[in-house]
């Protein structure tokens, strides 16, 4: 049952750190008035840095599900 929590927890995480980057790289380039014809920009918010910062939330929020649960059982 925890192993399953704490897998809900890093799917949330991911989900979340991935949207937070991806909205917020894509705020950035439009606020900055930044060119990006051919997308490539947009492209690699996308699909690098998206992911790499989901994953990153996604074992943060992993963790402390952890860390919340073992102290439950103790």
């Amino acid at each position: 049952m925890r192993a399953l929590l704490i897998l809900i927890a890093f799917l949330g995480g991911f989900v979340a750190g991935c949207v937070a980057a991806i909205a917020a790289g894509l705020l950035y380039i439009e606020w900055a008035g930044v060119f990006d014809r051919d997308g490539g920009l947009s492209m690699g918010i996308i699909f690098t840095i998206g992911p790499l910062a989901g994953l990153i939330a996604g074992l943060a929020s992993a963790a402390l599900a952890a860390r919340r649960l073992m102290r439950k059982t103790v």
